[in-house]
């Protein structure tokens, strides 16, 4: 057999063998749970009165609506936020029934809850997303690998707190009166 034919025969071997490798998931043994937590919960994105016409009305971040996730402090989360145009809950509105509204969202995970250290997410469609660690590394390797679970276990002592931020903008337009109501959806899950 020739020096082509063998490297040819095992050039076919190797692309017939499939590669393999190994995972550990220990979320296959216990189920890691996070908490969603209005921090403010008497106010809500709340934009008062407004009149016909005028330019954008905002609430920035400073007067945000804040929400706090505890989990892991090693675990990725993803969260989503998805918002509504406001609706005139009016009984017969007739004519412009709804103004739109701009969602604005960040998140904070260096531990407390600072508009300083806000990243904002990216808003598409009045839909927010973003995957982040509930409490970001400030620099260096990882730390060692999480501990397993075992017997007496007690999985809060690994709890942190990271802060979601929800804001936003609306043009009244010729919208008319009447009180105008929206809906904002939160969901938080675990990578």
């Amino acid at each position: 057999m020739s020096k082509s034919v063998k490297i040819l025969a095992f050039l076919c071997l190797l692309l017939t063998t499939s590669a393999k490798s190994q995972e550990i998931n220990f979320g296959s043994y216990y189920s890691y749970t996070a908490s969603l937590i209005e921090l403010n919960p008497a106010s809500s994105l709340e934009f008062g009165t407004l009149i016909q016409g005028l330019t954008p009305i905002s609430i920035d971040l400073a007067e945000a609506k804040i929400l706090a996730i505890e989990g892991v402090k090693y675990l990725d989360i993803i969260v989503t936020i998805t918002a509504t145009d406001l609706l005139n809950t009016d009984i017969g509105c007739s004519g412009d029934c709804s103004i739109p509204f701009t969602l604005e969202a960040g998140y904070a995970n260096l531990g407390s809850e600072n508009i300083g250290q806000v990243t904002p997410m990216i808003v598409s469609s009045n839909i927010a997303t973003a995957q982040f660690p509930i409490l970001r590394r400030t620099g260096g390797a990882p730390g060692p690998p999480p501990t397993p679970v075992y017997e007496g276990f007690d999985p809060s002592i690994f709890n942190e707190t990271a802060y979601i931020y929800i804001y936003g903008s609306l043009i009244v337009g010729s919208a008319n009166a009447g009180s105008y109501e929206g809906t904002i959806n939160v969901s938080v899950s675990y990578d």
